[in-house]
């Protein structure tokens, strides 16, 4: 279902008031005192805050993530104790959901209640994802620690079911803050209560404004011990508690579960996009890395530029979903980048180009369903495309102002750079080998030698499919040519990228990227003289009723390369399975068992993949990096379990299965 803004409305006392439920965001008497009350001291998160080490994490999970304002006095609380030394986590984690967010305006206006929060609000507005389901990640890098919001925009009821859990659980505390139970009754329910024991920490602690005795019954007997307590202002009553200790956790698809491999060194195989964003968000975390390639930016993510947007669809599913998440999530890490080491980069934005009838009614219909949000994509007509190009176009589109272009070797060195003295980079290294001994993946070089690794992760990009235990999953290499067209004539005034068939990039360095052809199972870069035409071809075709293109003229200037691919077009990211273990343990699945018939997934120990981006790596490698990088860590995960199951390596394995016949 799309994501819709909350309806709002100010009481006499400046207070937001939601719409659909009668209810005020936060207390007339004083909203931020409230949450200092209520959520931090009930939580006792100061005293606990100063317990903890750099290298220590803490997690908190939000119910109602509303103005934000819980989020903003638990980040200026923290902020106080590391401004005056008192330690704190090196890393907090808030994951908060909401079914109605606010918009951008409403949000500043809220919070505009209190002067001294206005440097955090900024900041959270400055980054404020597009309204699309799922879950957004937004990384603070503050005084001598990291903060992560995790905004999950949807139902309660579902968002919190499909929240990966570790076996140790997730919260550290709990902040109950939906609007009031008689008014909201669909979130105070048992399922919640169930929810939150299954996501908590034994110890974890819970607090919320209300007192009401079917909220009390309801976490005591899901296990927590209540106390009742003095409310804030007018209130009389509130309610905090502890959750002591919790059963064997739930098993949840166990042929889906997220193996971790804490370790102090990871070993990663492949400078690409894959392996420098990998490199990148491990090193955030504090663990050291080694970087074996052949070279940096090489094979698919040597093109001089490659445009970057999201691959969206008419309709709502799990692969759209990921990549307005994926691409979300990229945009907001490379502006942060680009502001302390910057690279070449244009987010001119991107022009999706109704070029016949039956592109522009799938357009049409992409735009129309109101599925996305306008700030993530929206119709354009031809006099507005032209304008926004800046040469004349006469087809109407859809623009993602968001998008653009980058130069992926740039951005790699910058990953890397970045990574600062945890990262290790050794170059000229080409696997030749992969091999198992004594507890240890044993990497054999080309040019002799071999590394040990107890944690491995390939990103290896095209290369993967011959590689040891990966070569048993279904991975397609396909060959692409992108053109490098001199500039030239009216071309020169492009502004933005243009997308049909084909694509056109503003230029960079003097010459305009041009492709891309796409030829299944060829693995040769040789450079071809007939792609070459067939990609000046495919720009005049689709761009007939434009007279510059026909004025085209290509050098021979470009570069093939092979991408690697997957049957159903998404990533590959997790632990390699080991697959006959699994075979042997879920050759019934096709009986529909309940999930309690079946044993947890046997991986290959301390071995990952991160492989199969396509030609949406500048798109898609930094959230999955960022997930792997939280499995690897042992760290909430930025996606829901849903997403997570259909990246998971061993998915063809277990699709196999439940197909086959009884």
């Amino acid at each position: 279902m799309p994501i819709k803004n909350a309806q709002i409305s100010y009481n006499d006392n400046g207070t937001p008031v939601a719409e659909a439920f009668g209810d005020v965001y936060f207390s007339n008497h004083n909203g931020l005192q409230e949450s200092q009350y209520v959520f931090l001291q009930h939580n006792d998160l100061s005293q606990r805050f100063r317990l903890l080490q750099d290298d220590d994490d803490f997690t908190v999970i939000e119910t109602g993530f509303g103005t934000g304002l819980n989020f903003l006095a638990c980040w200026q609380a923290l902020d106080k104790l590391h401004i005056e030394q008192q330690c704190g986590p090196g890393r907090l984690y808030f994951i908060s959901t909401e079914k109605y967010p606010l918009s951008e305006n409403d949000i500043q206006q809220a919070l505009d209640h209190w002067p001294e929060l206005k440097d955090y609000s900024q900041q959270l507005i400055r980054q404020y994802p597009d309204l699309t389901p799922g879950c957004h990640r937004l990384v603070f890098h503050c005084r001598g620690y990291e903060l992560i919001l995790d905004l999950h925009f949807g139902d309660i009821g579902q968002l919190l079911p499909a929240m990966h859990c570790p076996q140790t659980g997730l919260a550290d505390a709990w902040f109950l803050d939906g609007f009031a139970p008689g008014k909201n009754p669909d979130m105070w329910t048992e399922e919640l209560y169930r929810q939150m024991v299954r996501l908590a920490k034994p110890g974890c602690t819970f607090a919320t404004f209300t007192a009401a005795g079917a909220v009390r019954r309801g976490l005591q007997q899901a296990g927590f011990e209540v106390t009742k307590c003095p409310g804030f202002g007018t209130k009389r009553d509130m309610l905090a508690g502890v959750l002591h200790s919790k059963a064997e956790p739930e098993v949840i698809k166990p042929w889906y579960i997220r193996h971790t491999s804490v370790a102090q060194e990871v070993t990663v195989v492949g400078g690409g996009l894959a392996g420098a964003n990998l490199c990148y968000a491990l090193c955030r975390r504090g663990l050291k890395v080694r970087l074996f390639t052949e070279s940096l930016a090489g094979d698919a993510s040597g093109n001089p530029q490659g445009g970057f947007y999201p691959q969206l669809h008419t309709q709502g599913n799990i692969s759209s979903h990921f990549m307005a998440q994926a691409f979300g999530y990229a945009q907001r890490l490379y502006r942060h980048l680009a502001s302390a080491d910057d690279f070449a980069h244009q987010f001119c934005g991107v022009l999706q180009l109704g070029f016949n009838p039956k592109e522009l009614a799938r357009l049409e219909k992409l735009a129309d369903k109101g599925h996305w949000p306008e700030s993530l994509v929206h119709p354009v007509s031809a006099a507005q495309a032209s304008k926004i190009a800046g040469l004349p176009l006469p087809y109407p589109g859809l623009f993602i102002a968001k998008g653009g272009w980058i130069n992926p070797a740039g951005l790699i060195e910058a990953l890397l750079r970045a990574c600062g003295d945890k990262l290790q980079v050794e170059t000229g290294r080409t696997l030749r080998a992969l091999t198992r001994e004594r507890d240890q993946w044993l990497l054999h070089w080309q040019s002799g030698g071999r590394h040990q690794a107890d944690c491995l992760v390939l990103a290896t990009g095209a290369r993967s499919a011959g590689i040891g235990p990966i070569s048993a999953l279904p991975l397609r290499p396909v060959r692409g040519q992108v053109e490098a067209i001199p500039e030239q004539g009216v071309l020169n005034a492009l502004s933005t990228v243009l997308c049909h068939k084909g694509y056109l990039t503003p230029a960079f360095e003097g010459c305009h990227a041009m492709g891309s052809t796409y030829v299944k199972n060829d693995q040769n870069c040789d450079y071809r003289r007939d792609e070459e035409l067939q990609n000046l071809q495919t720009q005049q075709k689709a761009l007939a009723d434009c007279d510059w293109v026909h004025q085209l003229a290509a050098k021979q200037q470009g570069r093939a390369s092979v991408r690697l691919s997957t049957p159903d077009h998404l990533p590959v990211m997790g632990a390699m399975p080991d697959i006959q273990a699994q075979r042997r343990a879920y050759g019934e699945l096709r009986k529909g068992h309940k999930d309690e018939h079946y044993p947890p997934a046997q991986d290959l120990p301390g071995l990952f993949i991160l492989c199969g981006l396509g030609s949406r790596g500048l798109c898609t490698a930094p959230i999955l990096a960022e997930a792997l990088a939280c499995q690897l860590n042992g760290n909430p995960m930025p996606l829901d379990g849903t997403t997570l199951a259909a990246l998971n390596p061993n998915r063809f394995l277990i699709r196999e299965l439940i197909r086959q016949p009884g």
